[in-house]
């Protein structure tokens, strides 16, 4: 039986992540302050002389809370999609970053067996002993 962890248990009626769910709320809060305050805007531009602010605010509430549905798709679509692409670049910034330690800690071994090789040449060129053990081995193997 498989548990699930926190980011993965959903609201019931929503059907979102849970750890995703402050982020929707405040994705839509965002997105409904902005069309009130366009429709606001518009309500205040168009307003006769001497009109009353709080009709153009009710107004405008009114013509906001008519979009809910909309903006709750949109809200789901910004926050999946934005999730959705950050994963990705993520996962391809991991990889690649990955690959470029392999490839580092490749080059760096190569470099330790080439100083290596070349005091073991320059020793038997020498005449000399060479009891240095190869490099990754701690203790030179004895017969």
């Amino acid at each position: 039986m498989l548990r699930s962890t926190n980011d993965d248990l959903r609201e019931s009626i929503w059907s979102v992540r849970q750890f995703s769910l402050t982020r929707y709320y405040i994705t839509f809060a965002v997105l409904f302050a902005l069309v009130t305050g366009i429709y606001q805007w518009r309500g205040i531009a168009t307003a006769a002389f001497g009109a009353h602010e709080v009709d153009t605010v009710l107004a405008a509430l009114k013509e906001a809370s008519g979009l809910t549905p909309w903006l709750m798709i949109f809200t789901f679509y910004l926050v999946e999609g934005v999730s959705m692409l950050a994963e990705r670049y993520l996962k391809s910034r991991y990889a690649k970053g990955k690959e470029e330690g392999r490839e580092e800690g490749r080059e760096e071994v190569q470099k330790q067996w080439q100083a290596w090789n070349r005091r073991r040449e320059e020793a038997l060129q020498e005449g000399r002993e060479f009891s240095e053990p190869p490099p990754g081995e701690t203790e030179k193997v004895s017969k």
